[in-house]
């Protein structure tokens, strides 16, 4: 089989569509290196100035054929390919990981659905990216081959606001956990000196109400700890951006901004625990990679995140701040508790595994190949 990846998205700083870009494409040399893979750094209306930071790997298998290439090349390229739709190595499947369905000439594409946050909550992202996200998903309904869900409550909600469409088109469709980005947990010391917040400072991963009950938790513990927050820069902030300098002036929160893998790996290892009240998740990486680090987890109760937590988090409501302080205070003051939850987040996160993933993930591939 030849395989097509978009892997455009890797080639900056990596949220996690980008991190299931990469994971997924070396997992599917690891499983199966006797396919052709082409690693595709440009892909469609996703160009990047620099690919030099994007997923790489010598092997034999692999091909990268827009590595290096210069933006005005990748551009020409691209729209030559519309116009022939022929891709770059000619595939027999391309999969799209970047909200585009890329005319494919006769390969077949699978068009990945991440979330649909983005018609559900408009108000949680920009107007740009809702009306990218949305065209692509459109685009999709008339080109795509097959849809991939990376969880059952993604497909569901895709499902809830088009009705039977998949079902009318017989087109297939599946829905595939993933794994983390790394690779094994680390047994450590805990340090327990701060809690740990993951994620893009944005309106959907729900800061106001986390500074809220932060607020409330400084006030009711007897030992209060800071907040540490690991977010890229998001967007629609600057209301968050102003309530976290207030608590950063006042010692209860540290804005680390992005960090590497190694680096998050370690603060997962160090934390009392993850905090992560989103409104809405596609899959809820954090939760994972908490539970593989042996790191407790509060979290919402809300869309994929129950799917991948299992009956391990501390689950909140949203909406109500007091069940995010309260679940702090219980899990500060509960050693044994703590303990409890490191082990089973452990066992859970045994569940999920990239190389599992990429066999799915090749097995719907001769599904959609053979419809």
């Amino acid at each position: 089989m030849k395989i097509g990846l978009d892997v455009a998205q890797t080639c900056g700083p990596r949220a996690g569509c980008a991190c299931y870009a990469d994971s997924l494409a070396r997992a599917l040399v690891e499983v199966a290196p006797e396919n052709e893979y082409f690693w595709y750094h440009q892909f469609g209306r996703w160009f990047n100035d620099d690919t030099s930071s994007g997923t790489f790997l010598e092997h034999p298998a692999v091909q990268m054929p827009f590595w290096g290439m210069s933006l005005d090349k990748a551009r020409k390229v691209w729209s030559e390919a519309e116009t022939t739709q022929i891709l770059k190595g000619d595939p027999d499947i391309v999969q799209s990981n970047s909200y585009q369905a890329v005319p494919t000439g006769r390969a077949k594409l699978v068009f990945v659905v991440h979330d649909v946050s983005f018609w559900i909550y408009p108000e949680f992202t920009t107007e740009a990216n809702r009306l990218n996200c949305q065209y692509g998903v459109l685009e999709a309904l008339e080109r795509a081959d097959g849809f991939l869900f990376i969880s059952q409550s993604g497909k569901e909600e895709f499902t809830r606001i088009f009705p039977g469409w998949l079902e009318q088109t017989g087109k297939p469709s599946v829905a595939i956990h993933h794994g983390s980005r790394f690779s094994s947990a680390f047994a450590k010391d805990r340090d327990e000196s701060f809690w740990l917040a993951v994620g893009s400072i944005e309106p959907r991963k729900n800061y106001g109400a986390l500074f809220t009950a932060m607020e409330a938790y400084w006030e009711r513990s007897r030992k209060p700890l800071p907040l540490w927050i690991t977010a890229s820069a998001g967007w629609k902030n600057d209301e968050i951006k102003a309530a976290a300098n207030k608590l950063e002036t006042a010692g209860k929160i540290r804005i680390l901004g992005y960090v590497d893998d190694s680096r998050l790996a370690s603060l997962y290892q160090q934390t009392m625990a993850l905090v992560f009240p989103s409104w809405y998740e596609g899959f809820g990486l954090p939760v994972l990679e908490a539970m593989q680090n042996g790191t407790p987890v509060i979290c919402s109760n809300r869309t994929s995140l129950p799917e991948i937590g299992g009956d391990v988090p501390l689950y909140i409501d949203p909406s109500k701040p007091e069940e995010i302080c309260e679940a702090m205070i219980r899990l500060e003051n509960d050693a044994s508790l703590r303990a409890r939850l490191q082990k089973a987040g452990k066992r859970r996160a045994l569940q999920f595994s990239w190389q599992r993933t990429a066999r799915a993930t090749l097995n719907f591939y001769k599904k959609v190949l053979e419809s």
